[in-house]
């Protein structure tokens, strides 16, 4: 049961990060994806790889020069060696298939991936939007971990009780700097998600999150 918690019924927390064209799920794309798992101990696992790859633009145009600024994503490297659309999304499913996830209590349907992100509300609108709806709830679970959130409850807490906020700024650079996560500014998606799972996990320990 190292990877695992009893109260996650076979259901399995992996980080997640994308990294994207624009804000707008519905105009821009998602150009790269990274879903790690973690253990019970909210760290990352060895025994099995990440799913980490670039997926082709099919409307490269349609890119906001200011988000790419942040990224910093070579958008001509990632339409040479990047994946279609409909190859990502085998790929997803035979990655999910290797995970080996349990089958639920009715035995119909297979556990799915619990995630855990940095404003991952962002993310999952560009999933669903690559995914279709259908799919993404096969493989997803609705009730996801996300740093930022929980970073906006733990200000709220300490505004209640008149003491000084935590967390002033809420982005993962903030969030990881204010914790003693080492962090790489770089935006890529395998790297953040490292740095997201860290962060959840000093919060944790550091009873952080107890209400």
């Amino acid at each position: 049961m190292a990877n695992s918690m009893v109260h996650w019924n076979g259901n399995h927390l992996c980080v997640i990060d994308i990294e994207t064209t624009g804000l707008d799920p519905f105009f821009h794309e998602m150009i790269q994806i990274c879903i790690l798992p973690l253990d019970s101990n909210i760290k990352v696992r060895r025994d099995v790889n990440p799913f980490y790859i670039e997926i082709q633009p099919e409307f490269p145009e349609r890119r906001d020069p200011d988000a790419m600024s942040v990224n910093n994503i070579d958008l001509i490297k990632i339409m040479q060696r990047g994946h279609t659309r409909e190859k990502a999304k085998d790929l997803l499913t035979d990655w999910y298939d290797k995970l080996g996830l349990p089958y639920n209590r009715s035995g119909v349907n297979r556990c799915k991936i619990m995630p855990l992100g940095q404003n991952y509300a962002f993310d999952r609108g560009f999933i669903i939007a690559w995914l279709g709806f259908g799919l993404y709830n096969d493989l997803f679970h609705s009730c996801y971990r996300d740093t930022m959130i929980s970073a906006l409850v733990l200000n709220d807490k300490a505004g209640m009780h008149a003491e000084k906020v935590p967390y002033s700024k809420v982005n993962l650079t903030w969030l990881a700097q204010t914790l003693g996560v080492p962090h790489d500014a770089f935006h890529d998606a395998l790297i953040d998600c490292a740095t997201t799972a860290e962060v959840y996990r000093k919060m944790i320990n550091q009873g952080l999150l107890g209400l």
